[in-house]
């Protein structure tokens, strides 16, 4: 199976984290992350300009078809283990608010501290795991 490519701010501290957590969450096998810059021409293939690309999620499915926005989120969460707020935009009624708040949200997200996220067991590549405990294959 073909991976979906999710398209990532790589200088948006928020998105970094988030993408360390989607790819940890055993979720790699069905992602790859590709930073934006340097890939905008790709993006414009899809109509998507550098400003959209750097505002919004975008995903290309493995299908071909480009999600962006709160669709892109949900399938990027989608059997994610751990624990996102964002798995409630999923929920009746919720799933309309979340479509109207996203891009509130994606406009300002660096306003908002990274740590609001969980942090990732490994970032910027130093693990928080303890040696003993890693899981080596």
């Amino acid at each position: 199976m073909d991976k979906h490519t999710i398209f990532y701010d790589a200088e948006c501290p928020i998105c970094i984290r988030e993408i360390a957590l989607i790819l940890e969450d055993n979720r790699a096998e069905y992602f790859k992350a590709v930073a934006i810059q340097g890939n905008e021409e790709t993006l414009k293939q899809y109509g998507i300009t550098a400003e959209d690309a750097l505002t919004y999620l975008h995903i290309l499915r493995n299908d071909g078809v480009m999600l962006g926005k709160m669709p892109a989120v949900r399938l990027m969460y989608r059997g994610f283990k751990g624990f996102a707020l964002v798995k409630l935009a999923n929920l009746p009624l919720l799933d309309r608010l979340a479509d109207l708040i996203y891009p509130w949200f994606a406009r300002n997200r660096y306003r908002f501290p990274a740590w609001l996220l969980p942090r990732p067991q490994c970032e910027n590549g130093v693990c928080r795991i303890k040696p003993l405990e890693r899981n080596l294959k």
